[in-house]
């Protein structure tokens, strides 16, 4: 989205003022600057907008990149630490098994953080562009909600046996 230069005061107008002419005149071609300021000002607007939900969207993409890389790494170390011989109680190769199973849900929990970012991005660009932006805050909340009710469903799924 390309914005245009701010619009300067015209000389005639500047000299027009300076000169003291009528206010009709004077006014009416203040106006006219003004309301070409307003838009410009709008435009500079909806490009911050523009610009602010774009960072958000990157900052959900490195969630995104953090839990499936987390994820990942949890459960091939698992995996690992099961194959190796020296574990020889069933108790802890159990609960090994169910920490690859906790970086498995990492990943999916991911993968899921990644779809609701991009139709999140794309909803917001459209209110932006429509200049009808409406809070979605019961999203936020159980979105927040559910994961708070995840991580204690695994934490007590991994811990407490």
């Amino acid at each position: 989205m390309d914005v245009p230069a701010p619009p300067q005061l015209p000389a005639d107008i500047a000299s027009e003022i300076d000169g003291k002419p009528d206010v009709a005149t004077s006014s009416t071609r203040l106006s006219i600057y003004r309301t070409r300021l307003s838009v410009y000002r709008t435009q500079v607007s909806n490009l911050r907008s523009h610009l602010a939900n774009e960072r958000t969207h990157l900052s959900y993409l490195r969630t995104t990149v953090s839990l499936v890389g987390f994820g990942i790494t949890l459960n091939r170390f698992s995996l690992y630490l099961v194959q190796q011989k020296e574990l020889s109680e069933q108790h802890t190769r159990h609960f090994l098994r169910d920490a690859g199973n906790a970086g498995l849900g990492m990943v999916v929990l991911g993968l899921l953080l990644l779809m609701w970012s991009i139709y999140r991005y794309w909803a917001v660009s459209r209110d932006i562009e429509r200049g009808q932006y409406v809070s979605h805050q019961k999203g936020t909340i159980g979105a927040s909600v559910g994961l708070l009710l995840l991580g204690g469903l695994t934490a007590v799924w991994l811990f407490v046996r």
